[in-house]
């Protein structure tokens, strides 16, 4: 019989936002809109919780004598609410923990008897999740419908807070505008894709740079027209904006060559952004078909790899692409 191997719990992939010097974040503002739900709710604890490398933890604590955790305050792989609604990216009422057997062994209401818990999940930018808001009680309670869609609006609040730590901290200034796809530039790229890598850095996140290079645009030019050849560069870049998050930082690289920086859990985000990007260029009515290679270059947390190197990586990821449509003899 083999020996039998214990399983060490897996962490989720992000430091801890209070050991980062943020100013980006209203704490007040937070711990404000914290004690309004425990109040609304009139329950002895709400919380809002970071599921990053410690597990979960406490990041904003109701201030009232009945809440038990306090901000610092970590779960590593114990059965309690929070996992699971970060686990299944979803909302979780559980009004009355005693009529179901799954929580028998969370501490939350084994010890410390919060027997009714409701959580929805807060999000980065790119759609992964943050953490929970969270509210927890020790009687068993049954919410109306209204209350929990007040809980929501809070959680947008939130959601549009983490967003703000993403957001260019320069206005988009005609010095950072290529004038005819009114994305960034060359130039606006590589300012702010400075600041991007020390936030993404920070927060222990991976980036994807993808390289564009539209396929027969010049063909298109000589056959169509100048005209019909800016279309074409104008509707791509606004595809690329439309598939893109708020987060992502989109340029054009120069001519027809066009690269977006991505916060992404994995490299199967490549494939997925690319297939949206084929799906609607399809779509577009112009008079001649879009057709793109692409490359990416990945930067793991860490890393501090310089621009050149990553477009050397995805250029040859791009002319491998392109090389691979060309008819053999």
């Amino acid at each position: 019989m083999g020996q039998q191997v214990k399983t060490v719990p897996t962490p989720y992939p992000y430091t801890s936002i209070l050991e980062l010097e943020i100013e980006d974040i209203d704490w007040h503002r937070w711990q404000r809109l914290v004690n309004t739900v425990a109040d609304m709710f009139n329950a002895p604890a709400t919380f809002i919780n970071q599921a990053n490398l410690k597990g979960i933890e406490v990041i904003i604590a109701s201030e009232k004598p009945e809440t038990h955790y306090q901000p610092g305050s970590v779960d590593l792989d114990t059965n309690i609410y929070c996992h699971h609604v970060v686990k299944n990216s979803s909302e979780l009422y559980v009004k009355d923990a005693k009529q179901d057997p799954q929580w028998s062994n969370n501490p939350e209401y084994t010890e410390d008897n919060y027997v009714s818990y409701l959580g929805l999940p807060i999000s980065w930018p790119d759609g992964s999740i943050f953490g929970t808001l969270c509210v927890l009680d020790t009687k068993v309670t049954d919410y109306p419908e209204t209350y929990i869609k007040a809980l929501s609006v809070i959680k947008e609040v939130v959601d549009s807070d983490l967003r703000h730590l993403y957001k260019e901290n320069q206005l988009l200034t005609l010095s950072y505008t290529d004038p005819l796809t009114q994305i960034y530039n060359r130039r606006g790229f590589e300012d702010l894709l400075i600041s991007t890598q020390d936030l993404a850095q920070r927060l222990n996140r991976q980036l994807i740079l993808l390289y564009f290079d539209l396929d027969h645009f010049k063909e298109a030019n000589d056959n169509f027209g100048h005209d019909i050849g800016d279309d074409i560069l104008k509707t791509f870049a606004k595809t690329l904006k439309m598939n893109s998050r708020s987060c992502d930082l989109v340029a054009r690289w120069g001519g027809d060559e066009f690269i977006v920086l991505i916060h992404a859990e994995n490299e199967n985000c490549v494939e997925i952004f690319n297939n949206r990007m084929a799906a609607h260029l399809s779509a577009c009515p112009i008079k001649t078909e879009i057709q793109f290679s692409f490359g990416y270059a990945v930067l793991k947390p860490g890393e501090r790899t310089e621009l050149e190197a990553l477009l050397k990586i995805a250029d040859e990821y791009m002319y491998q692409n392109k090389l691979a449509k060309k008819p053999h003899p």
